[in-house]
């Protein structure tokens, strides 16, 4: 066990010399079927915001050692939380005064010893908390064979809930609710924190995008915390608690309204009741997946219940929390931390899922995730990191100068164009302009805080809008189609020869082919800022055969979506339903430019389709 006491000594023998800034408090860790795709949604509250850079540790929690230039810190101890065991009340130590060692400002935690584990392993303490009723239905059993016919995905799915079930059980138990529902997560994205499902619910908890706004989680350019194991979970439980409580204390409808929404469940009641019938889980008229899901959870209860029975070896999960939470008010870059936790970047991810970017800015989540045993040799090596007068935020904010392009940026950065990028959430292939705001890697950061004020990349960009050709059909005349595309005459005749009359099967040049300068801003709005013709077109062409429907369709999603094939309007369509046709080629094109939004750095797992799309809790 991580000998916290011993950790404190030694980190505060270093604050006296060196100026070293936090330690650690330590937290528990902890759907989707066993491959990996998640089954359902959940609604739930946020367990709160980040704290401001100045806001005291949580317990639990620590600081990111600063550097001497900082503030000193001030220590302060808290309790720590215990387990609670079915037979005794909760052990509790109380907290060993620690002398301040300057003005308040950021806080370092130092928990006690947490007393001896009342259960051999995190199973046996799980199997003494379960509470729920048997479920009288076939289908648990159909679940079990299902998951025990599978014993490979079965044990992946348990092994990555090694990092995560302690901490889920833990407040499960504060609570006071039974501990199935430390389950629920594999159920809903197979322990995965980066599920995604096609609906866009994301994390352990499977939040969808407005569900998670409604509950506080936060979703921006910098972090997603319906990804964040610790906020996400306290979220859920605030939901769970509260449907529990609106279908009168019965977990079963609770399950199902976590799945199905709580509203629709209230509906299901109320039309059972109006009919005489039952109000029970299973007398409901629901969906499928609703059916099946609690079922699922059940079984994995009796496999979890009967493992020696059964002959599954379970893996060996300790009775202890796995990782540890340090809150910093530094950023940092996301490499860094790892390579100070002594882990690789994809380790350091699964337990930090909700960061998008590959700097972790302090002020929008400014927690660190670490496992136990690695927050000492974290903070030393933040220590000498200080003492050796390098920034920890090397990604700062970089605006692109004048010839200058995105791949000379990468170049300096020592990082691949492809990389950037990504960095950033932009797809590859753009043209970026003089003006462009990215954040990118520097060789030398003044101040590393100025990344903290980037709200996201504001972009320039170079577009190309295609030509756009008008068939003439056999009534049309140069008036008639310059009529319907909003343009003089004499300047149709300009576009295409000076010509005068027209032939049934020519080409008219209606729009033609242009540059556009396009800024996309931090929110991801578009707009077209300056526009340049290109070379005039060729005048009016007869010796092209009439293009069938299917061809001119296949044109015009051409040019729309590669910007370089000419738009062309078949032949036999009427002159004013052509030119609405047409006249839609440029507006398509710059609606291609709203509201695009970006991809994040850490790409999430995609799970499969699910049968009926996830809808917001109302």
């Amino acid at each position: 066990m991580f000998d916290s006491n011993g950790a404190a000594r030694a980190l505060l023998r270093t604050m006296l010399f060196g100026g070293l800034a936090a330690l650690v408090g330590c937290a528990g860790v902890g759907q989707v079927d066993p491959g990996g795709a998640p089954v359902s949604r959940a609604q739930t509250r946020d367990a709160g915001t980040a704290p401001p850079a100045s806001a005291v540790a949580r317990p639990g929690a620590a600081v990111v050692p600063a550097p001497a230039a900082q503030p000193p810190l001030a220590v302060t101890p808290v309790t720590p939380v215990t387990p609670v065991a079915p037979t005794a009340p909760a052990i509790s130590q109380a907290p060993v005064p620690a002398p301040a060692v300057a003005a308040p400002s950021p806080a370092v935690v130092i928990a006690p010893p947490r007393p001896a584990d009342l259960h051999r392993d995190l199973w046996a303490r799980m199997r003494a908390g379960f509470s729920m009723p048997e479920l009288d239905t076939p289908l648990v059993a159909e679940k079990e064979r299902f998951y025990l016919q599978r014993p490979e995905a079965l044990q992946r799915m348990f092994g990555r809930g090694g990092r995560y079930l302690h901490y889920i059980v833990e407040e499960v138990e504060k609570r006071g609710m039974p501990t199935e529902l430390a389950l629920l997560p594999f159920v809903e994205s197979a322990m995965n924190p980066v599920a995604l499902s096609s609906a866009q619910a994301a994390g352990l908890w499977q939040f969808i995008p407005s569900t998670g706004k409604q509950y506080e989680l936060s979703q921006n350019w910098w972090v997603d915390n319906r990804r964040d194991v610790v906020q996400s979970t306290r979220a859920a439980l605030d939901y769970l608690q509260k449907i529990y409580e609106m279908h009168d204390r019965d977990w079963f409808l609770a399950l199902a309204s976590y799945n199905w929404g709580e509203n629709a469940v209230a509906r299901a009641v109320k039309n059972n009741r109006a009919k005489g019938l039952p109000t029970d889980y299973l007398s409901l008229n629901m969906p499928a997946e609703t059916r099946h899901y609690v079922p699922k959870l059940i079984a994995l209860k009796n496999i979890i219940q009967r493992s020696d029975e059964l002959g599954l070896a379970l893996p060996d999960i300790p009775n202890k929390p796995y990782f540890a939470t340090i809150e910093k008010t530094r950023p940092i870059d996301l490499k860094l931390a790892a390579q100070f936790a002594g882990m690789s970047v994809e380790e350091f991810v699964a337990l930090n899922p909700a960061h998008n970017r590959p700097v972790i800015a302090a002020s929008r989540n400014n927690a660190i995730r670490l496992p136990a045993d690695r927050v000492e040799p974290f903070a030393k090596a933040v220590e000498k990191h200080d003492l050796d007068n390098k920034p920890l935020a090397s990604w700062q904010p970089y605006t692109l100068k004048s010839a200058e392009t995105i791949d000379d940026v990468a170049r300096r950065g020592g990082v691949s164009t492809a990389e950037l990028l990504r960095a950033n959430g932009l797809p590859a292939g753009k043209k970026l302009l003089a003006g462009t705001q990215v954040i990118a890697p520097q060789a030398s950061v003044k101040d590393e805080m100025q990344v903290e004020s980037f709200q996201g990349p504001k972009v320039y960009e170079q577009v190309t809008v295609p030509a756009v050709y008008h068939r003439v059909a056999k009534r049309d005349t140069v008036a008639s189609v310059a009529a319907s595309y909003g343009v003089g005459v004499e300047q149709l005749r300009a576009w295409n020869g000076g010509i005068k009359k027209t032939a049934p099967g020519a080409s008219l040049l209606v729009r033609p082919a242009s540059t556009q300068t396009v800024l996309t801003t931090v929110d991801g709005s578009r707009q077209v800022v300056a526009r340049a013709a290109l070379p005039a077109a060729p005048a009016a062409r007869v010796d092209e055969p009439p293009l069938t429907a299917p061809a001119m369709k296949a044109a015009a999603g051409k040019s729309v979506a590669s910007g370089r094939a000419p738009t062309k309007v078949a032949r036999s369509e009427p002159a004013r339903k052509a030119a609405l046709k047409s006249s839609s080629a440029q507006n398509a094109v710059r609606a291609d430019y709203k509201g695009t939004s970006r991809p994040a750095a850490v790409a999430p797992v995609k799970a499969a389709a699910k049968p009926d799309p996830k809808r917001p809790r109302t």
